[in-house]
């Protein structure tokens, strides 16, 4: 009886010290959490911009990663026809209501010396008076107040739909502002569209399809008084000197050298193929057109563009020979030739061609001076004296006198007048002419 007494106060004593410990283990567990509504948890959800909806530290996270910050706009910087206001609050007699910037910048205020605003914005100009004030007055409060900007403007010439100035805005793109005044006429390159900045600096771009170019450096940020220019859209090319149809003509795609001498009738038998010039975009280059044309040297063919120009100069380096010969005229001069090499260049002598009084003409165009030369061509024939076989020179006039007429004024008039050389007639006595 007394061990069934002992067990049973035993296990009350047990039970009494472990009341308490499972009841604080109780109140230290997790309460449970009710099930939320529909309302609630929608409540807690957020819609991002896509309409995915998500929990909020998620997509703050996301937003952060996908949309960097936008980049601050430049500050406006004060500048000439700005309107300004200033106010001193604890000292009303320093403000000024209203004041337009001058041209030179340099605004005026009371105490102080005139003091300049040009390129400084609203707050540091604020400083600037709050610094100098302070010499008269204690702590003054300053606020400074752009009340009126400036107009500032673009300009657009040259072949645009409506030329003339149009306002500047800030991340003003060239495009944009093309737009806005209407676009290029039909007429107009942009190919070549110049942008000239305030400085003076230039560049020229090109916006040609202007469908592709948005956003890319073609379009570039306008600055305040940009003078554009749109030029004219060239569609015609030019072959200027000696071709048979010299003048302009319509532009073709892909045109070449040979297309263009071939649009004019080709060459005359007085180019200078070898003098010839291709002007393209203002700038002249020389041009192998006696390789292309007598040799087939095709590297000359080069591809002509819109506003192109070739120039085939008359030839300057060439002998002229008249009279008793059977085809008179000129030749083609080369370096080291004598009188017997231009009777060879035009058939030979007539059989009443006097070779005894053969008359070379010397013309010096730079000094316009003329000198005429007696010359027995016979001796060099019949002894071989090469002194009777003078060396000639560009520019030269061989005469050979007809045996039965000899030589008139006339027939002197007759070869200087063709060659545009009346005005050596005076001076071409100096040395007589054969007989």
């Amino acid at each position: 009886m007394k061990h069934s007494n002992l067990r049973f106060l035993l296990g009350a004593v047990m039970f009494a010290y472990a009341c308490p410990v499972y009841g604080q283990e109780a109140k230290t567990a997790s309460p449970a959490v009710p099930a939320k509504s529909a309302t609630q948890t929608g409540a807690d959800k957020s819609v991002d911009k896509s309409g995915v909806v998500g929990d909020k530290s998620v997509m703050t996270l996301a937003s952060d990663k996908v949309k960097p910050a936008d980049e601050p706009l430049a500050p406006y910087l004060l500048a000439a026809e700005d309107v300004l206001s200033v106010v001193v609050i604890n000292f009303p007699n320093l403000s000024v209501p209203q004041m337009v910037v001058p041209p030179d910048g340099k605004i005026t205020v009371p105490l102080l010396e005139p003091l300049s605003v040009l390129g400084k914005t609203r707050e540091e100009v604020r400083d600037l008076l709050i610094e100098k004030w302070r010499k008269y007055v204690i702590n003054p409060s300053v606020t400074v107040t752009l009340t009126s900007k400036r107009r500032e403007n673009v300009l657009f010439y040259g072949y645009v739909a409506r030329p003339g100035t149009m306002e500047y805005r800030r991340s003003l793109h060239i495009l944009e502002a093309l737009a806005e005044v209407g676009g290029p006429l039909l007429t107009g390159d942009l190919s070549q569209v110049g942008v000239t900045h305030k400085s003076g600096s230039k560049r020229l771009l090109d916006l040609s399809h202007p469908e592709l170019k948005g956003g890319t450096e073609a379009d570039v940020l306008l600055e305040v008084g940009d003078v554009v220019y749109i030029p004219e859209r060239r569609t015609q090319f030019s072959v200027l000197g000696e071709v048979m149809r010299p003048g302009s003509f319509e532009y073709k795609e892909d045109m070449t050298v040979l297309d263009a001498l071939t649009a004019v009738g080709g060459v005359k038998e007085t180019a200078d193929l070898n003098a010839s010039m291709h002007t393209h975009n203002g700038k002249d280059s020389k041009i192998d057109l006696d390789g292309l044309l007598r040799h087939g040297n095709m590297i000359a063919n080069i591809k002509m563009a819109a506003g192109d120009r070739l120039v085939v100069p008359e030839i300057r380096n060439r002998t002229y020979i008249f009279g008793a010969v059977a085809r008179p005229g000129f030749y083609i001069y080369k370096p080291g030739d004598r009188i017997l090499d231009a009777l060879n260049g035009s058939g030979g002598p007539l059989p009443d061609a006097n070779m005894s009084a053969v008359n070379l003409i010397h013309i010096d165009n730079t000094k316009n001076v003329s000198k005429v030369e007696k010359i027995d061509v016979m001796k060099f024939l019949k002894k071989g004296d090469m002194k009777y076989n003078a060396v000639l020179a560009p520019g030269d006039v061989v005469f050979i006198p007809n045996r039965k007429r000899g030589v008139t004024l006339s027939d002197v008039f007759g070869v200087l007048s063709g060659l545009s050389l009346v005005s050596s007639v005076g001076r071409i006595f100096t040395g007589g002419l054969g007989r």
